[in-house]
């Protein structure tokens, strides 16, 4: 744990310790739950340490990388299937609640959401910032919310709201960013640079200066993965001298004061770290009820109204039964475009067809990190 935990920044705000946005703050139950989370993966035992819900398809955006676009738009889980489910995969042990869509903010029971996630979890939202007021911020933090993640893209307004496809997206994020700030939170940002922008290191580096005048607390690095409107799209896919990049941008800022923490995914989904922990570690419910590996992975082992959400993480986790070498969703994209559907995610008989094509993990090599801790 000291060895990778070297690479993520200690931010204190109040009498709470934060370390990123997969981890809960310290001191708390969350907390001490995430460890022993963290002892049954590294033990052989698959748990959804951090799960995701999307409790809406709704969005004022249409993101150039969205990976929820090619999902159903009708069907949205209420409010009392939510509660019941979040409580369910608390039980199941999840330490950390990402509620994301869509747009969460479009949801009018958001708070109540929020507030059914009790102390065994670590409540944190994904947002654009839309339309949000001062008055929702203090509604947000009277209910449990701990850590906002805004989508912010660039220090160019037309360049972010062009990615976005949403003329003032980025006034709207920038005036969170401050809302949330000035309530006391542990802010982070989702950054998904395009490959064009990785390529240019001196611009990409002037987004993360921008980052760091602005007062982030962290930074959610994510490349772009092929999945949603990606699925068709491999050109986008980083090169390894992009990924150079990406590790270079982990080691500036976890190492120089002032900068925000990093979690890059390339960076901790590589081999020399955690490795690609979908349908191992993680688990992602879509607003319809699919259970999904995680975000990206287009495939589902069955919907939570049919089936309990035990039941189905307890099959999917037989499939993904160790943390993968490399991100699932790039690993698997070919195959599961070839089976184009007109919604995704893939139905049971197409993802077993796609996992014994493409296997989630490799039988003999395991993350460093596991491997540190003794999983065979």
């Amino acid at each position: 744990m000291h060895d990778v935990s070297k690479e993520s920044k200690l931010t204190k705000i109040d009498d709470k310790i934060y370390t990123n946005t997969f981890t809960p703050s310290f001191p708390s139950l969350a907390y001490d739950r995430f460890l022993k989370g963290v002892v049954s993966v590294t033990s052989g035992k698959p748990v959804p340490v951090v799960t995701n819900f999307a409790i809406t398809p709704k969005c004022p955006c249409n993101c150039w990388h969205c990976s929820f676009s090619d999902r159903s738009k009708q069907d949205v889980l209420s409010f009392d299937q939510l509660q019941k489910t979040i409580s369910d995969v608390q039980d199941l042990g999840t330490s950390v609640i990402g509620l994301t869509g869509g747009e969460p903010l479009l949801r009018d029971d958001l708070e109540d959401i929020i507030a059914s996630i009790d102390k065994r979890s670590m409540p944190l939202m994904f947002t654009t910032g839309y339309k949000l007021t001062r008055r929702r911020v203090k509604r947000l933090k009277k209910a449990g919310l701990e850590i906002p993640v805004i989508s912010l893209d660039h220090y160019k307004p037309e360049i972010h709201d062009k990615g976005r496809r949403k003329e003032g997206i980025f006034d709207y994020a920038l005036n969170a960013i401050k809302l949330f700030q000035d309530e006391g939170f542990y802010v982070a940002v989702s950054f998904v640079p395009d490959k064009a922008l990785v390529d240019d290191r001196q611009e990409i580096f002037k987004v993360i200066d921008f980052f760091k005048d602005i007062g982030i607390n962290d930074l959610r690095l994510t490349s772009p993965i092929l999945s949603g409107k990606l699925t068709s799209r491999p050109e986008e896919k980083l090169s390894e001298e992009n990924v150079k990049t990406i590790f270079d941008i982990q080691k500036k800022c976890t190492k120089t004061k002032g900068y925000p923490g990093v979690f890059a995914y390339d960076f901790f989904e590589s081999e020399r770290y955690y490795g690609c922990g979908a349908g191992f570690n993680y688990m992602f419910i879509d607003s319809q009820g699919n259970v999904c590996p995680c975000d990206f992975t287009m495939l589902s082992f069955g919907n939570i109204l049919d089936r309990s959400v035990r039941e189905i993480w307890e099959e999917t986790s037989q499939h993904f039964c160790t943390p993968g070498l490399q991100c699932y969703a790039n690993v698997s994209n070919d195959a599961i475009f070839s089976k184009r559907t007109k919604e995704w995610p893939l139905k049971k008989q197409a993802t077993l067809e796609i996992l014994n094509e493409c296997p989630s993990c490799h039988r003999e090599r395991v993350p460093e990190f596991y491997k540190r801790m003794g999983l065979k």
